[in-house]
């Protein structure tokens, strides 16, 4: 009686498995190993996900858009619609719209099967990078921790924008399409995880590198240069060199109690025949040669001091002081040259790996 209840629970069991296997997709049940690198699987389901996460990340809304437009998909639809033979208007709307997301649920699948126009041959060959690059990363004792990947992808969450990462919904829009969180998770560690590696290997090079390369800084020439002013003038009546210095007396002790541009004309209304007159974004040529080094050699915020210019006492309160920028697509355009360098012993290290690691192949790769 006990041995009969036994093979009734473990025929029982059995069934159950069956059960499970029967409603998981196909990814799911198919897991066989394709690849074995250095003797770690890569297997069809591990294919299935990045394939799927490729054409998710790579094109998607247009293509999408591609399959939904068009007379193709106007036939399709139709035909749909007279297979459902509605009865009524309102069947007929209900009936649209059913036919409407099934049409783009098929979409989506084809979409996502199909990898984002990226063959199997390259989605198997980015798998076997990815674990030639955690390999070399556990080599030198490198380990990427949960946190820190979870920390990048709640940035992306974030948009990288200030606003608050949403994680789990995230994930969420990733899981609707089939893709697992332990895929994108291993997707962003194989990418800081080797991020580490070239650092840890190649830095120092770089670094040098870098250093021994002309720099491209160059200080601006003085009519890039251009400046908000506020002239402070004081007249001076005839040539009299008493009369000179008084003016420039004045002009000094406001320049001693000058705070801000904006102050500067309540103070300058307390002394007779004084003005201030406001001259903004003006080339450094613009102004009086003698009082152009003063200008030039004041930084934001102060006075210069005062010089005589055509019968009248000046003085110069730089409020801004800046480099006009000039258009150049070449510069603006001009790669990072210690991105250029990481990516090139990036490539150099991914081959030399190639080279060395034991890749058997355990089944055909289109």
């Amino acid at each position: 009686m006990r041995i009969a209840k036994l093979h009734r629970a473990a025929t029982l069991a059995v069934a159950a498995g069956l059960t499970v296997l029967a409603l998981a997709g196909p990814e799911a049940r198919a897991q066989n190993i394709v690849v074995l690198v250095n003797d770690e699987p890569i297997t069809s389901g591990d294919i299935a996900q990045r394939t799927r996460w490729m054409a998710r990340t790579s094109g998607f809304g247009d293509r999408m858009k591609a399959l939904l437009t068009g007379d193709a998909i106007k036939e399709r639809f139709r035909q749909l619609m007279i297979q459902a033979n509605p009865r009524s208007q309102a069947e007929a709307e209900q009936t649209a719209e059913r036919i409407k997301k099934q049409l783009i649920e098929e979409a989506k699948g084809r979409v996502l099967s199909e990898g984002g126009g990226t063959s199997r041959k390259q989605v198997i060959e980015t798998l076997i990078e990815d674990k030639l690059k955690l390999q070399a990363a556990k080599k030198l004792d490198i380990t990427i921790t949960d946190k820190e990947v979870e920390e990048v992808l709640a940035q992306r969450a974030g948009g990288g924008d200030g606003k608050k990462p949403q994680l789990n919904e995230f994930y969420q829009q990733f899981e609707a399409d089939g893709i697992s969180r332990k895929t994108v998770q291993n997707i962003i560690r194989a990418q800081l995880a080797w991020r580490d590696v070239i650092r840890r290997q190649y830095g120092p090079r770089i670094a040098a590198m870098l250093a021994a390369l002309p720099s491209d800084d160059q200080k601006p020439a003085d009519g890039d240069i251009q400046f908000d002013v506020r002239v402070l003038r004081l007249a001076v009546a005839g040539s009299d060199e008493r009369a000179v210095s008084q003016r420039m007396m004045e002009a000094e002790n406001l320049r001693s109690k000058f705070t801000s541009c904006a102050d500067l004309p309540k103070r300058a209304r307390l002394v007779a025949d004084a003005s201030v007159k406001a001259v903004d974004k003006a080339k450094l040529a613009s102004f009086n040669k003698d009082a152009q080094p003063l200008i030039l050699k004041a930084s934001e915020g102060q006075m210069t001091p005062p010089i005589l210019v055509s019968g009248a006492v000046e003085s110069y309160a730089i409020c801004k002081k800046g480099i006009v920028l000039k258009p150049n697509a070449a510069a603006e355009n001009k790669p990072d040259a210690r991105q250029q360098e990481f990516e090139r012993f990036s490539r150099r290290y991914l081959q030399d790996l190639k080279k060395s690691a034991s890749i058997d192949y355990r089944t055909k790769v289109d």
